[in-house]
């Protein structure tokens, strides 16, 4: 049963407008109102998701770069929730500072199996399991389970939403997180596939872009580090022909550095040319086609400046020559449409650097 977000009291009572916050009596709602007001006209609401839990659910339809929440953590740590297993006293001495509604909302969060997840880190991190039921441990096991990194290009720092992280996971998302450029333990989520009013809001959880896993690889890696079993449209259906695909995106991924250090720029303008078609095919990995637009926009780049010493095949000089421009402007247009600021920020700095070397300097404002 749900608990009242300011008191803590056992309830079946919700928000009237927007079904995302729960309240005991009408006294709760009304001092709660300050902080709710601003999260209470979201496009979503919260219930039950099929073997699952809780998980939010579009109220409307929603399109490509529509802003679903925007959102502060409530706990923040620069450390991952690894780490904070090690160093328990740490959290402890975070968990008792917030006021008690603040505790509400993350006790809140519990769901799954929580006494697996205190099984297995007992066993590996040596907690103690005979304390299970002080408040502070399950908050911790819940923050484990939960939160979310701020930003791996930086450091390993996490943090916890209450919204946010009770976006359910799929490999083949419609929603995606990105930090904010003016604080980057603000997180906001926008939509990058067309979203039905019902459907469930999806993110996937494998943040890691420079690996184009598959099926068994992905299920390994939310096992171990989520404790599930991924049932997602992606891994519950006959898989062979996403496993292929993302096989053969993989090998080209790798083999464009490859011909990069033997200085072969036609072998990977043809190796990037030959990804990109394949993301194209790929759904699920349509949020990697910016930057492997620009990838492909670089080698052209090269490809243009090489003609000049080394012999290119005309073929190619000719095939791509009026083309590098409509891949650096599909990478625009893309990142300008789903709105999100890492996508942005990435794609301003690639475009900065090919700007020096004869590219485009068109940025995203």
């Amino acid at each position: 049963m749900a608990v009242c977000t300011v008191c803590g009291n056992p309830t079946t009572k919700q928000c009237g407008k927007c079904s995302n916050a729960w309240y005991c009596r009408t006294e709760c709602q009304r001092s709660d109102w300050k902080n709710h007001k601003k999260v209470c006209n979201y496009p979503f609401e919260i219930k039950e998701s099929e073997g699952k839990g809780l998980g939010l659910f579009a109220t409307r339809n929603l399109h490509v770069g529509d802003l679903v929440v925007r959102e502060d953590p409530i706990l923040y740590f620069k450390c991952g929730g690894q780490a904070l297993l090690k160093s328990s006293q740490l959290f402890k001495e975070a968990y008792e500072k917030l006021e008690r509604s603040k505790k509400n909302k993350i006790t809140a969060l519990a769901g799954g199996d929580l006494d697996a997840t205190l099984s297995n880190l007992a066993m590996n991190f040596c907690l103690d399991s005979s304390s299970e039921n002080e408040e502070w441990r399950q908050a911790l096991r819940i923050y484990y389970r939960n939160s979310i990194a701020v930003d791996k290009a930086v450091d390993e720092s996490s943090a916890l939403y209450i919204n946010i992280s009770r976006i359910n996971h799929s490999c083949s998302p419609n929603v995606q997180w990105s930090y904010m450029e003016d604080k980057r333990t603000r997180k906001e989520v926008r939509v990058i596939r067309n979203i039905r009013k019902g459907e469930e809001l999806l993110a996937d959880y494998i943040t890691d872009r420079e690996s184009f896993l598959l099926a068994s690889q992905r299920k390994e890696i939310l096992k171990i580090g989520w404790n599930f079993d991924c049932c997602c449209s992606l891994c519950s259906i006959d898989h062979v022909e996403n496993d292929a695909l993302r096989q053969g995106i993989q090998i080209l991924h790798d083999v464009i550095p490859f011909f990069g250090r033997r200085q072969d720029v036609e072998g990977a303008a043809n190796a990037a040319l030959q990804k990109c078609q394949l993301l194209e095919k790929c759904e699920d990995l349509k949020s990697d086609l910016p930057m492997a637009y620009l990838e492909l926009y670089e080698t052209l780049i090269m490809l243009d400046m090489h003609k000049r010493f080394f012999k290119i095949d005309d073929a190619l000089i000719e095939r791509v020559a009026d083309s590098r421009e409509e891949y650096r402007e599909k990478a625009y247009e893309q990142c300008k449409k789903e709105k999100l600021v890492s996508e942005k920020l990435m794609y301003n700095t690639k475009i900065t650097r090919l700007a020096r070397m004869g590219g485009s300097n068109k940025l995203i404002l």
